[in-house]
């Protein structure tokens, strides 16, 4: 059966000034910035942005009954609508992915969702969306930001990118970032010093972008377009800049210090 297609112009995904923005960009109140819902849904909004920019047909972000119920909104609420729908979106693939986010063991919904889960659904995005299918598996890769092989990592991110790829990076830092305001009573200065220096966690999920992709140019050396999903903000990040580990990091990461882990093709160059 031929899935039907929304009257009008596309919806579609993209950059557009530093943020991501979905709709038909033809008039106002009809596209918006990509977010997640909740502070669960950082790994499924990042898998949607994925989607919505990679899907072939003009980059088509919505189709189907979706999109119809888009279409179908009263003058002036599309972009509400949107924002329904892709919320909608965001907790559906969330629960799909949860059922099997240890393997074959469930993932609590409260916390977030698995690498391994968001690699298994980057792999079925990048096969189905991408010029000329074919398989290309995504698997979680557990990195040293800080280590001699940084460098090297940066750059087989960046051969990703060039390719047309995205990939998703895993960032985090200690339970507790030492960002102790002048004046916290000194007990409380200790203790959260003391968790600051316990060892880093996965904390959030955001998007590195293949710069043809998002119309921009190659951001350079070292530095890649990353989509976050919290504020829905598309801006270069040099990832070679080391951070203190156990502070606020880069608003790119989320305000997380360090990557701890990539999600990428396996026949990179790893």
């Amino acid at each position: 059966m031929t899935t039907p297609r929304p009257v009008g112009p596309a919806i579609v995904a993209r950059a557009v000034n530093s943020r991501l923005r979905v709709g038909r960009l033809t008039q106002t109140g009809q596209a918006i910035t990509l977010t997640q819902t909740d502070g669960t849904t950082c790994g499924p909004t990042c898998l949607l942005a994925a989607r919505l920019l990679l899907a072939p047909g003009e980059r088509v972000a919505v189709t189907g009954d979706l999109a119809q119920e888009v279409t179908a909104s009263p003058p002036g609420r599309e972009g509400k609508q949107l924002v329904s729908v892709l919320s909608r979106q965001q907790l559906r693939l969330q629960r799909v992915m949860n059922v099997r986010g240890l393997g074959v063991l469930p993932w609590p919904r409260a916390l977030g969702s698995t690498p391994w889960s968001v690699a298994r659904q980057m792999t079925e995005i990048a096969s189905t969306c991408t010029p000329g299918g074919g398989r290309r598996r995504y698997t979680v890769r557990w990195v040293s930001d800080h280590g001699p092989a940084w460098g090297s990592e940066v750059a087989s991110i960046r051969e990703v990118l060039a390719s047309g790829l995205p990939v998703i990076l895993v960032s985090g830092g200690p339970l507790v970032l030492d960002d102790v305001s002048e004046g916290e009573p000194t007990a409380r200065a200790r203790l959260r010093a003391s968790l600051a220096r316990t060892p880093a966690v996965p904390r959030h999920y955001v998007l590195a972008l293949p710069w043809q992709t998002i119309e921009q140019d190659d951001p350079g050396e070292g530095s890649v377009h990353i989509y976050e999903p919290s504020s829905g903000s598309v801006r270069p990040l040099d990832l070679t800049v080391p951070c203190d580990p156990y502070r606020p990091g880069p608003r790119e990461l989320g305000g997380w210090p360090r990557v701890l882990a990539v999600v990428a093709p396996e026949n990179s160059s790893w």
